[in-house]
């Protein structure tokens, strides 16, 4: 299993797009984990721990609409099971709740403004071209990727930086983008 530290890049893509959608942003998922109502309500539960609890839930409710979107299992994007980049990101998450002082990206995150995510999600991407995929069902289908590319940590990196750049463009309702699996 790759080292969760030597992934921190593809988990805060993960985490920049998870929070892109909550409702005081783009609003995708309707949740409120980080904005105003949720750090109200989760960190009266959750005192120490609220932050790392709060993207648990955005990036749960961003996978189940993934899935409800694009709906089958070879539609490879961010939250996919196929990548290992949720897993990464939980992983990531849970060693949060436990550390002596949390990772200034949790703040960060927590204080990002419309303009502020899309700037730093885009810096984040690394110069990564934004998609112009095609438009096909619910989805924003960027291409297709080998099941023998699934484990080259440099595709899977390069491929996390393509599609959270291809949210940054998107305003209205969401069109996940993802590419599909050839096996």
């Amino acid at each position: 299993m790759p080292d969760v530290d030597g992934n921190l890049d593809t988990i805060r893509l993960l985490l920049g797009v998870a929070r892109l959608g909550e409702l005081d942003l783009r609003g995708w998922w309707r949740a409120h984990a980080l904005d105003r109502t949720g750090a109200y309500v989760l960190s009266n539960m959750f005192r120490r721990t609220w932050r790392p609890v709060a993207l648990e839930l955005d990036v749960a409710a961003a996978s189940r609409m993934h899935e409800e979107l694009l709906g089958r299992s070879t539609a490879l994007h961010l939250f996919s099971d196929l990548f290992p980049f949720r897993r990464w990101t939980i992983g990531w998450l849970a060693e949060q709740k436990t550390a002596p002082e949390p990772d200034p990206l949790l703040g960060a995150l927590a204080d990002w403004s419309m303009q502020g995510s899309l700037d730093s999600l885009g810096a984040w991407c690394g110069g990564a071209a934004q998609a112009r995929g095609e438009s096909l069902g619910e989805g924003l289908h960027l291409g297709r990727l080998r099941s023998s590319e699934l484990a080259d940590l440099a595709t899977l990196q390069f491929t996390a930086r393509l599609l959270a750049a291809a949210y940054l463009d998107q305003t209205g309702s969401l069109r996940p983008p993802y590419f599909d699996l050839e096996r």
